[in-house]
């Protein structure tokens, strides 16, 4: 216990005090402008047909980051903090299954620990071993994603309620990969977690990308989700809209971008190399044991932001602009073999980002509502 009070306090610490390293304008202070994504191993207990790892990896799906890269991690990670110029960092645990190697998970949290201002730590995982897991391992992670696969709800919430009761999290979010089956339950998913107080995330199947069914049904399921959502906020519940559709963050505002892929994020693979997409696993541009880390994960045509000269014209008029920064650039090299030009999504996302900027102006004015009556 002394030792969890202890971190949280240098976490405050570390959120509170101004000392020159970038930090987000007022309201997006906790937001991490520095994202470190660790693939430690690609052994998983599943082999799911939208997994980004599975589908590119190969053969090398029992590849595990071997004793040495492990232990110069440990040392890299600390070395980019001092350089990175980043108030708020975060740390992320993939796989493959991360839970395989909870070990591992500590000795990284350590080493964060003692050796720089404290980070965000979160690992996405399946749940299969949420029964067996060595919470003690886990003591520093604050946000938990589980990945609903294909289990059903009552099985999802038994494993949840397994995670609020044994860890430290202050937060937990269910994922669910928009397949052919997830994509017909989305809206009980979706009830499930807004009713029970959980963060919502969907994402689209980036492998069926331009099947224009999937897509029509991909819009209309979106629409529905919405327009469950409005009613829930009717009723009360705590509806969270950032990184709920494809990663958007619908009341980002600035012109300047969130995202940090190709500039400051910091995709580690098991075999010691770095990258800058979370899904993209054969694009590489260094190891960790290269000097200069911060050169090594600059990588321009990764990064998606506003400011890009391959975006057409109408992507800076448009007014969903700021939410959607031009969308992924990986997702239109995957999908058309190159990275530039508008949003894949781009019909998706301009009647979706409306109604999830719709959505929360819903939650401020009845917050507002509620304080005046209270005050009365």
């Amino acid at each position: 216990m002394r030792r969890q009070t202890e971190r949280v306090k240098q976490l405050k610490k570390m959120f509170s005090i101004e000392d020159g390293r970038l930090l987000g304008d007022p309201g997006w202070e906790k937001l991490p402008f520095f994202w470190f994504i660790l693939f430690l191993s690609y052994k998983c207990t599943r082999r799911c047909s939208y997994c980004y790892s599975f589908q590119q990896v190969g053969n090398d799906t029992e590849m595990e980051m071997d004793e040495d890269t492990f232990s110069r991690l440990l040392e890299w990670i600390p070395e980019v903090w001092r350089v990175n110029n980043v108030k708020v960092n975060t740390i992320g645990f993939l796989g493959g299954e991360p839970l395989l190697r909870t070990d591992r998970i500590r000795q990284v949290m350590d080493a964060v620990y003692e050796n720089t201002d404290g980070m965000q730590g979160f690992v996405f995982t399946n749940g299969d071993l949420i029964d067996s897991v060595n919470w003690d391992d886990l003591e520093d992670i604050q946000w938990i994603s589980i990945n609903i696969t294909d289990i059903n709800i009552e099985e999802l919430s038994r494993r949840m309620k397994i995670i609020g009761e044994r860890s430290n999290v202050i937060g937990q979010t269910v994922v669910a990969t928009l397949d052919d089956y997830n994509l017909d339950r989305a809206l009980e998913i979706a009830r499930f977690g807004v009713e029970n107080g959980y963060r919502l995330r969907f994402y689209r199947n980036l492998y069926r990308g331009l099947d224009t069914d999937y897509r029509k049904r991909l819009l209309k399921k979106y629409h529905e989700i919405c327009d469950l959502l409005e009613s829930c906020i009717v009723k009360g519940y705590d509806v969270h809209t950032t990184f709920m559709f494809d990663t958007l963050i619908p009341l980002w505002n600035h012109e300047s971008s969130p995202f940090q892929c190709g500039q400051r994020c910091a995709t580690v693979f098991p075999d010691g190399s770095i990258g800058p997409c979370i899904r993209n696993h054969s694009m590489k541009t260094g190891t960790i044991f290269d000097p200069d880390p911060m050169s090594k994960i600059q990588c321009k045509s990764f990064q998606y932001d506003l400011a890009k000269q391959d975006l057409p014209d109408e992507c800076r008029k448009c007014e969903s602009r700021t939410t959607c920064q031009g969308r992924c650039p990986n997702d239109k090299l995957v999908l058309t073999g190159t990275t530039s030009g508008k949003s894949i999504v781009c019909d998706i996302h301009k009647e979706i980002i409306p109604r999830l900027r719709y959505l929360e102006k819903m939650k401020k004015e009845r917050a507002a509502g509620t304080e005046a009556s209270s005050a009365l």
